[in-house]
């Protein structure tokens, strides 16, 4: 059965998520988890669903969730889940902080 794996990014990125819903309604934030996780399952048993952002990093895809996005690689298990982003974030600069980071 195909699964996802959650990259070292995307569980800080669902902690900060979870802290910020949370701090309004726990209940909120816990359901915000487990909708977002059945995202994932439905990823991993169909990993090309998500458009292509080869602009950002080659074979990523993106697939939105509510205001968030869910960025992936799919891979023969099922998916990578890499980040999850808020829409109103500057997107473009979250991947360009990651290239700067391999050149130091």
């Amino acid at each position: 059965m195909p699964k996802f794996t959650l990259a070292p990014l995307a569980e800080t990125d669902l902690k900060a998520i979870w802290n910020y819903i949370s701090e309004y309604n726990e209940d909120s934030a816990n359901k915000f988890i487990r909708d977002i996780s059945k995202k994932f399952e439905l990823l991993a048993q169909n990993n090309q669903i998500g458009r292509r952002r080869d602009d950002f990093i080659i074979e990523m895809r993106v697939f939105p969730f509510k205001k968030y996005y869910i960025y992936y690689f799919p891979n023969e298990e099922g998916v990578e889940i890499y980040r999850v982003l808020h829409g109103s974030r500057d997107i473009e600069s979250e991947f360009e902080d990651y290239f700067e980071g391999l050149k130091e």
